[in-house]
């Protein structure tokens, strides 16, 4: 269990039998609703649980992985790796999609400002998801006798 204790109101989320694949799609989907939102209100609500969960993720990346994401994410000869498109590491995203959910959950920002805000957090935290889904593992081949 998670509390988030930087914003007024604790958000308290259950992060049992979640990896870091599986927080970083709820902050996707939390940037997705966030950037379709127009209330000031859910917006803070929005942003205190997208805090939240990248939070707990944050807390989680130096955690194995389990053997079956571990699986999803290798590969089995080196050239399928991707090419690097390193932007920034994972807790640096991390910093970054909770330094503009804090400054979202203000309610002093122009609206044409949060909008652009929004759009920027969603696209760190797709940055990030990518990354954290991208192929890192290479699959061990059973040797012929």
């Amino acid at each position: 269990m998670n509390v988030n204790t930087l914003f007024p109101i604790p958000v308290a989320i259950n992060t049992h039998n979640l990896d870091v694949i599986d927080l970083a799609e709820r902050c996707e989907l939390l940037a997705d609703i966030l950037i379709d939102s127009e209330s000031p209100t859910e917006c803070v609500v929005l942003c205190n649980h997208l805090h939240a969960h990248l939070e707990a993720l944050k807390e989680n990346l130096d955690r194995p992985l389990p053997a079956s994401r571990i699986e999803q994410l290798s590969v089995d000869h080196p050239s399928e790796f991707p090419p690097s498109r390193e932007f920034a590491d994972s807790d640096d995203l991390c910093d970054y999609s909770q330094a503009l959910a804090r400054v979202l959950s203000c309610h002093a920002l122009p609206r044409q400002t949060a909008q652009q805000l929004s759009g920027l957090l969603m696209r760190l935290v797709n940055t990030l998801v990518e990354d954290l889904k991208t192929p890192r593992f290479l699959r061990a081949k059973a040797q012929m006798v």
